[in-house]
């Protein structure tokens, strides 16, 4: 990583005291920093709660915030996001160009190699029933000649979840 625990904590503590400038945000403190494997996570709360620690001084509602280990850019994690989902997966998504695997490809290779391309489109057509019989031709095509599918027909292979969880949002950065 290029940038260190304390500078990840000096970042942080700048964009805390910009927050600071609105007389209705009560002063803001670190309560920790955390190494990641994509960053820092700096956890935030009430200068209060920090000094004494308790429930009646706890601001809610607001989650961590990552800075990144490469750039020292900041970014917001929703609380929800953080506690509740894979969040260093949505934000390689989201700002690292990230591309979860295709989860039909595997199953796709080896039914081509032991049973060939009939039953390879049967089984894109079980895998993923949205699929038209020419897009499963198309995917099985696009799989035995280059080895890979279009991106479009990959991207309707995953599974869309009916509820996603909140995205993280860039506040700053890069710093470096």
């Amino acid at each position: 990583m290029n940038i260190t625990k304390e500078q990840a904590a000096k970042l942080v503590e700048a964009l805390l005291a910009r927050r600071q400038s609105d007389e209705a945000t009560p002063d803001l403190a670190i309560i920790g920093v955390n190494e990641t494997t994509v960053g820092w996570v700096v956890a935030w709360q009430s200068a209060e709660y920090k000094r004494d620690p308790g429930p009646r001084k706890m601001l809610v509602g607001g989650g961590p915030y990552l800075v990144d280990g490469e750039d020292g850019s900041i970014f917001e994690i929703p609380g929800e996001t953080f506690r509740t989902a894979d969040w260093q997966g949505i934000y390689r998504q989201q700002f690292k160009g990230y591309r979860p695997p295709d989860p039909v490809l595997e199953s796709v290779l080896a039914t081509l190699r032991s049973d060939g391309q009939f039953a390879a489109i049967r089984l894109v057509r079980k895998s993923v029933p949205s699929f038209s019989i020419s897009e499963a031709k198309a995917y099985v095509s696009a799989v035995q000649n280059v080895g890979t599918p279009p991106g479009e027909l990959v991207q309707r292979t995953r599974v869309v979840d009916p509820c996603p969880p909140l995205p993280i949002r860039r506040i700053s950065g890069p710093a470096i």
